[in-house]
């Protein structure tokens, strides 16, 4: 029994002083209670299949298995870790399967699958999988799959997956997916999915899909989905779909779809849909379909469809219906107009009805208590209740 035990006692020592010595080789120190790689290893061990406990990674190559990191790397560690990475800061070009830092979560090329940072998830690459930082995720390449930091998401590449920070997200690309940052979600890319930021939205190039911030949502680039604003949605562009701002809803470019306003919706080139704006609904270019407002319905170029305004609507042409409390003034008139003052100040096709109607050339009726048709002969330019002329 002695004789066994002693055997037994030579061949483990004899393993463990080829593993040292192996270890002491590749530039590490490690023990390596090991058979063809296989085992159990502690120390800075290059290689290992199984499980291996080491105080701070340096000239990784591969482990497979569990590798348990008591501190973090004081350099670049490099290799592959392929299943459980665990310890203060789990460190390796190449995270694979489940890492856990106590303090970080630290690939240096990317991860793929789960990594928990207890207080950060930090990587010189990219981020792939579920991903969790209790104070924040921190990648100079991209985060794909769930991301989730304490106070912020950010990444010089894009974002993708569900992304939530408790503060901000920001990416230097795009972010896409279901995006949530408790200020507010930043991108120098496009933003696409579904986004909300507690105070903005904010994209340096254009947004698809459903974008809410508690007081802006503000894009570069073109709008095009639901866009709710608390006080504004802005682009510098155009906008479609549903687009609702507080107090504007503003456009360098074209609105199209349904556009509410609090107190203006403004394009500089025009509005095509339903546009209502509290105030006032203003467009360069022409407006098309409805256009209805407290205050002032504007076109420089013309109205197709409906205008309503509280106070005027006044635009260059006007094919359709227009109502205003206050007057109506335009060039060309092809359909219906009802204001207190009605002033067509060339040609008038159709009916006007208010206090006074006036145009230049009428061909149609005027309904008011004072009429003039320009057109007529004189004395019958000027006639009270209703005025009529088809030539």
């Amino acid at each position: 029994m002695r004789s066994k035990i002693g055997l037994a006692a030579i061949l483990v020592l004899a393993v463990a002083s080829h593993g040292w010595a192996q270890g002491r080789s590749r530039g590490g120190g490690s023990l390596d209670l090991t058979v063809g790689g296989c085992g159990i290893s502690f120390g800075n061990s290059t290689r290992v299949n199984g499980l291996r406990f080491n105080w701070s990674d340096r000239y990784l190559e591969l482990i497979n298995g569990v590798n348990v990191t008591f501190w973090r790397p004081l350099d670049h560690p490099g290799g592959t870790i392929n299943g459980l990475a665990l310890g203060l800061a789990p460190a390796a070009d190449r995270l694979h399967g489940i890492s856990v830092g106590l303090g970080a979560v630290l690939p240096w090329r990317y991860s793929a699958g789960l990594s928990v940072g207890v207080l950060a998830g930090v990587s010189d690459g990219s981020m792939y999988g579920i991903n969790v930082g209790g104070l924040a995720l921190v990648a100079q390449g991209d985060l794909e799959g769930v991301n989730l930091g304490g106070l912020a998401l950010v990444s010089e590449g894009g974002q993708r997956g569900l992304n939530l920070g408790g503060l901000a997200l920001v990416a230097e690309r795009q972010i896409t997916g279901i995006n949530a940052g408790g200020l507010a979600v930043v991108s120098e890319g496009p933003v696409q999915g579904a986004s909300l930021g507690g105070l903005a939205v904010v994209s340096e190039a254009g947004m698809i899909g459903i974008s809410v911030g508690g007081l802006a949502v503000v894009a570069e680039g073109a709008l095009r989905g639901v866009n709710l604003g608390g006080l504004a949605v802005v682009s510098e562009e155009g906008m479609t779909g549903l687009n609702v701002g507080g107090l504007a809803v503003v456009a360098e470019g074209a609105l199209r779809g349904v556009n509410l306003g609090g107190l203006a919706v403004v394009s500089e080139e025009g509005l095509t849909g339903i546009n209502v704006g509290g105030l006032a609904a203003v467009a360069q270019g022409p407006i098309n379909g409805a256009a209805l407002s407290l205050g002032a319905v504007v076109s420089d170029y013309g109205v197709r469809g409906l205008a309503v305004g509280g106070y005027k609507v006044e635009s260059h042409d006007l094919d359709g219906a227009s109502m205003a409390v206050g007057f109506t003034r335009t060039r060309d008139l092809r359909g219906l107009s009802i204001a207190a003052y009605n002033r067509v100040d060339r040609s008038q096709q159709g009916l006007t009805i208010g206090l006074y109607n006036r145009a230049r050339r009428l061909k149609g009726v005027q309904i008011g208590l004072l009429n003039y048709a320009g057109n007529k002969r004189p004395g019958l330019r000027y006639l009270p209740i209703i005025n009529a002329h088809f030539d």
